[in-house]
């Protein structure tokens, strides 16, 4: 990420609705108003305003125009989220399915003017961290936009880490620590996110207050094994025990 780029997700961060670009590219946080601008000056002739919009699975189109009569009418098929106010088109409650390239076309009585714009909607994930049934670590980043970056302390080369598409176009990023080859007892971790001012942090306990799962159920197999041979080894000693003098005779009469 360059300069340019840093100073945009900073603005987009400190002051939420401020819309960033850096050229032809828009970032704006979710659900926030974006307003987006032709960059072109076609006079007092103007005569019509095009946004061709290509979204990730759809494409769709807002329309000004000025008749001969100076009427003046619209047309679009896109959201009623998407309003084009002369040389502006404005979306309001900015979702991550917004998303893509916007195309403005201006056309005045001697040429058109043509700018594209990509919109970059930024959303802020969900973080959890929990154990799993066998003791494992898990930590995640839901719902965000672009996907989260996680990370470990310490790293470990036993770590799965899975991306995710959501179907609102958002990101899921599922990172397992597994606790089977190592001795630490304690973890932290780390999710970093454009939206984030520092990163998320977080720790738990590997092995800590109690017993995993797993060695419970180990001891108890032990307990068990341990008592079933006692009770045989004494079984086999008492009758191998020999017998008093005194009980044979008893016995004979």
């Amino acid at each position: 990420m360059d300069l340019l780029q840093s100073v945009s997700f900073l603005l987009v961060l400190l002051y939420p609705g401020h819309v960033t670009s850096d050229s032809d590219v828009v970032r704006v946080r979710r659900g926030e108003l974006t307003v987006l601008h032709c960059w072109a000056d076609p006079g007092d002739t103007l005569l019509q305003v095009t946004w061709k919009l290509h979204l990730y699975n759809s494409s769709c189109v807002v329309s000004y125009k000025i008749e001969e009569n100076d009427t003046e009418t619209s047309y679009s098929s896109c959201s009623t989220r998407m309003r084009s106010d002369n040389l502006s088109l404005s979306i309001s409650d900015t979702d991550v399915t917004d998303e893509g390239t916007y195309t403005c076309i201006v056309i005045n009585d001697k040429r058109t003017f043509s700018t594209d714009k990509s919109l970059q909607v930024l959303a802020p994930p969900s973080t959890f961290l929990r154990l799993t049934s066998d003791g494992s670590a898990e930590c995640g980043a839901t719902g965000g936009n672009p996907p989260a970056e996680i990370s470990w302390i310490p790293h470990s080369d036993d770590i799965n880490t899975t991306v995710l598409g959501e179907p609102d176009r958002t990101w899921s990023v599922i990172s397992t620590f597994s606790s089977g080859t190592t001795n630490v007892t304690s973890v932290t971790c780390v999710v970093s996110h454009p939206t984030y001012a520092n990163p998320w942090t977080g720790d738990i306990t590997l092995r800590g207050y109690g017993l995993r799962l797993d060695n419970i159920l180990r001891l108890i197999i032990i307990v068990i094994v341990t008592i079933l041979f006692a009770g045989v080894l004494y079984v086999k000693l008492k009758q191998q025990e020999p017998k008093i003098p005194g009980e044979q005779i008893n016995e004979e009469s």
